[in-house]
């Protein structure tokens, strides 16, 4: 009697039926099939879907994983297999959150490109991934010693079928890629054209090979952080050319006692007529001072990571019902009201300091539009309205000076507006200039006018909330970093982030002051 070669795969173990094979064999079919085949016959060939640049990455990962299950059909699941798979698996997870994080805040029913089960494609990518990572645990687990050892596997029916779904699957992508996307150098689309096997309607674009401004792995959102230290403030340079300068009344450095108080620079101003109080902000800081500037009343420290990410204090506004806001760059807020009986212990999660001062009345974020890719630097509230509002400040991806208007009923995104120049201003924009290259550094209300004052060229410019038409611009000689603007009575107070206060007339367009 002779005995069979381990060549021939004949009674050898990896030949005899197994369980872990079988399932690996209907994994790869099920991924290649269903995902992938369906995405490439049925919705590109049918339905004329073709995959955006992003799509290929998750489309490519998934034929990746199907591949190293064939190779685990063929020689067992070895280790450096089963973590190739777990690490492509990782690539496309990351790839679908991605993916999601560019259309997941759009609303109800809105996304991209196609829709399967109520779900976008790129939505089922991660759910594919997950699941993916998933099995390889499983098969780990259920891996024994003799699979490990077992010499290369003659393949049986079902795992021979998998191997010809794979390729028929992969000669169609292959098909689909170069219709869609072209030979090498040409690459896919953000926003691909309809797939047809007709050439005219062949689309072969470079336009991904464009290098960006910045490169970060969060792609446009990785705008960094406003820096008042960077803005030119010149105002020759700014983009409305000479203005008329405004008469500074006076220029004084905060009282020293205030001053002391302040647990950093200050990042806003604000002025309370009712209450007789100004409220100045630092990055995590809320002060009360009296209405000479000399001495702080009541403050505290607010804990900015609890809950709602504050990020940094960059605006500060007095409201109704005796309220106060204070308002990060990124547009997360934070409603103080001032109380001397408030709980000290109920407020310990809210505040590091002065606990018994404040209570909080809610945190949460402004939700924008126009203004999403943008930082803010400012805060107004508007008694007419009863609105905040906010202004943008200019960043290395967007230049655009976007005021948003949040009503106070229900802080949600009531107008939004880009502001232009009124025609009877007088005023012009230089050659290729822009209003959203000012950076505006503090914002006040009164009648129906928006004061704003920017850091970049030390302008004040005055915007008619009715219009949406800034009506006025001057400049201000000797400002420093101004972060705040103020009104008291018929002056403008601006604080600057060198603790310097200038006081100059509260102009009223038509009739303009300015420096002789």
């Amino acid at each position: 009697m002779t005995t069979p070669s381990r060549a021939s795969g004949a009674d050898t173990p990896s030949a005899r039926p197994d369980v872990v094979f079988a399932i690996v064999a209907l994994a790869v079919l099920i991924l290649t099939v269903v995902p992938v085949g369906t995405a490439v016959f049925y919705l590109g060939f049918v339905r004329g879907d073709s995959p955006c640049v992003m799509c290929w990455e998750q489309r490519i990962g998934m034929l990746l994983i199907s591949l190293v299950g064939l190779f685990v059909l063929r020689f067992g699941p070895k280790p450096k297999y089963v973590g190739m798979a777990v690490l492509i698996a990782m690539w496309g997870m990351f790839m679908g959150l991605r993916h999601i994080g560019m259309h997941a805040a759009r609303d109800v029913g809105q996304g991209f490109a196609l829709e399967i089960l109520g779900a976008h494609t790129y939505t089922w990518a991660f759910f594919i991934y997950w699941i993916c990572a998933f099995a390889m645990g499983l098969l780990l687990l259920m891996t024994r010693p003799k699979h490990l050892d077992a010499p290369v596997r003659t393949l049986r029916g079902l795992e021979r079928f998998a191997f010809v779904a794979f390729l028929v699957v992969v000669a169609g992508n292959a098909v689909q890629a170069f219709v869609s996307t072209g030979p090498p150098p040409f690459m896919g689309q953000s926003d691909p054209v309809r797939f047809s096997f007709n050439p005219k309607y062949w689309h072969w674009s470079l336009e991904e090979w464009k290098p960006p401004l910045k490169f970060a792995l969060r792609g446009r959102w990785a705008v960094d952080k406003p820096d008042v230290a960077l803005a030119v403030a010149d105002p020759a340079a700014g983009p409305l050319g000479a203005l008329p300068m405004l008469a500074v009344r006076e220029r004084s450095p905060l009282a020293a006692t205030l001053a002391a108080t302040l647990n950093g620079a200050p990042t806003d101003l604000a002025f309370d007529a009712l209450s007789g109080q100004f409220l100045i902000t630092t990055a995590d800081g809320v002060y009360l001072a009296d209405a000479a500037l000399t001495k702080v009343t009541r403050h505290t420290i607010i804990d900015i990571g609890y809950s709602v990410d504050l990020g940094r204090f960059a605006g500060a506004a007095f409201l109704d019902k005796g309220e106060l806001v204070a308002v990060g760059e990124n547009k997360s807020y934070v409603v103080l009201k001032p109380n001397d009986k408030a709980n000290a212990d109920s407020n310990y999660r809210y505040f590091l300091e002065s606990r018994d001062q404040f209570d909080e009345v809610t945190r949460s974020r402004f939700g924008t539009v126009r203004a999403r890719l943008l930082y803010t630097m400012s805060a107004a509230y508007d008694v007419a309205s009863n609105s905040i509002y906010t202004l943008t400040v200019p960043n290395h991806l967007v230049q655009r000076l976007v005021v948003s208007r949040f009503d106070r009923k229900d802080m949600t995104l009531s107008e939004e507006f880009v502001p232009t120049l009124a025609k009877d201003a007088g005023l012009a924009l230089d050659k290729d200039r822009s209003l959203g290259e000012f950076m505006v550094t503090g914002a006040a209300i009164a009648d129906g006018r928006m004061y704003a004052i920017s850091a970049a060229f030390s302008t004040l410019l005055t915007i008619d909330l009715a219009t949406h038409r800034v009506i006025a611009a001057h400049t201000i000689a000797g400002l420093t970093q101004p972060i705040g603007i103020a009104i008291k009575g018929d002056d403008l107070y601006i604080l600057g982030a060198d603790r310097t206060v200038t006081v100059l007339p509260l102009l009223t367009p038509p009739a303009i002051r300015t420096a002789p």
